[in-house]
């Protein structure tokens, strides 16, 4: 009994919550009209990779709360430039330097800094409307750094998003609200980028302070929207395969017995009950190990590693299973969180 007591007090205090930050949500809508976005751009650099006629273009999208870009984020930007795109890099630090930015200016076309309002989505609005002939591309990548990685080269990945098959590709879907694409690595190829409905998508986007709108609008809304536009979207790891893999490796107990979530047995008996009754869930959280181990994804959350807000209880061996699995160097991860 006291058990159910402390559920149902638990459930009063998320649902407090939860409806505390909705009206914030609102209030946030009517004092604060989201303006454009565009002109937030404070200094800009001109790397050493033509943007004129670059088949492959990327936006990078970065923030540090100081004058920095970490390693791994340098690494990554390498690694979009040895795949053949040529590299916007788009920083929400306004505090860059020109000696931070220096070293980064050989692997990227342009980097630019701009104020840090609008999230992610506000600095991609501004990073694509600098590329001349969008439409004339043959693909462009958006992704940013909440990710480590890649753990492979990006070329056979790459290679996998067909335009034969679907006009935009994200590396991971998820069903969570809306079934939508996940945006921090998503592929706009030619018929997408030529399109009226990728037009008006982005030319509408705005600078909202608060991250349930750029969810619910850009995150969520950017696969429905092109989706309702008669455009294909597509998972390179489809949430049905990741969660197919993770019950392929799964035994179920013989008894219905519960064991301890936080015990590997527990975590894999919750998922997998969690899956039977088809509740979405994050799938670079829960199921990074599968994704990894099991599917040759080439990236891992920051967020999983720095916080792991969901306590899951094999993310301690984050290391040693990329160590098995890629010659990616660690130390870029674990540099990074140890100076967090």
């Amino acid at each position: 009994m006291r058990e159910f007591f402390r559920r149902v007090a638990r459930q009063i205090s998320y649902r407090g919550r939860l409806l505390v930050s909705r009206i914030a949500d609102y209030a946030e809508l009517l004092l604060y009209p989201p303006r454009p976005a565009m002109g937030m751009i404070e200094r800009r650099w001109t790397g050493g990779v033509p943007l004129d006629g670059a088949a492959r273009v990327a936006v990078f999208m970065h923030y540090a709360r100081t004058d920095s870009i970490a390693p791994y984020v340098r690494y990554h930007v390498h690694k979009l430039r040895e795949a053949g795109f040529a590299v916007i890099f788009a920083s929400n630090t306004s505090a860059l330097s020109d000696q931070t930015v220096a070293s980064l200016l050989p692997d990227v076309a342009i980097a630019f800094t701009r104020r840090n309002i609008g999230w992610d989505f506000a600095a991609y609005r501004e990073a694509i409307a600098l590329v001349p002939s969008l439409e004339q591309r043959e693909m462009l990548l958006i992704t940013n750094d909440s990710v480590f990685g890649p753990l492979y080269d990006l070329e056979p990945l790459i290679a996998r998003a067909n335009p034969d098959e679907a006009d935009i590709w994200g590396s991971t879907d998820s069903w969570e609200r809306h079934y939508h694409l996940q945006s921090f690595f998503l592929i706009f190829h030619h018929a997408a980028l030529r399109s009226d409905a990728f037009r008006r998508f982005w030319n509408g986007v705005r600078c909202f302070r608060r991250k349930h709108w750029i969810i619910e609008k850009y995150e969520i809304g950017l696969t429905r929207t092109l989706q309702s536009q008669g455009l294909r979207c597509k998972a390179l790891f489809p949430y049905n395969t990741v969660t197919e893999t993770f019950m392929r490796s799964h035994t179920p107990r013989p008894t219905p017995v519960k064991a301890d979530r936080t015990s590997p047995a527990g975590y894999a008996q919750m998922l997998a009950s969690r899956v039977k009754a088809s509740v979405p869930i994050n799938q670079t959280h829960f199921f990074w190990y599968e994704l990894t181990v099991s599917l040759g994804f080439p990236f891992i959350k920051r967020e999983l590693l720095q916080k792991n807000p969901a306590n899951i209880p094999n993310v301690g061996d984050w290391e040693r299973v990329v160590s098995e699995v890629s010659a990616y160097d660690t130390n870029l991860i674990r540099e990074h969180l140890s100076a967090r």
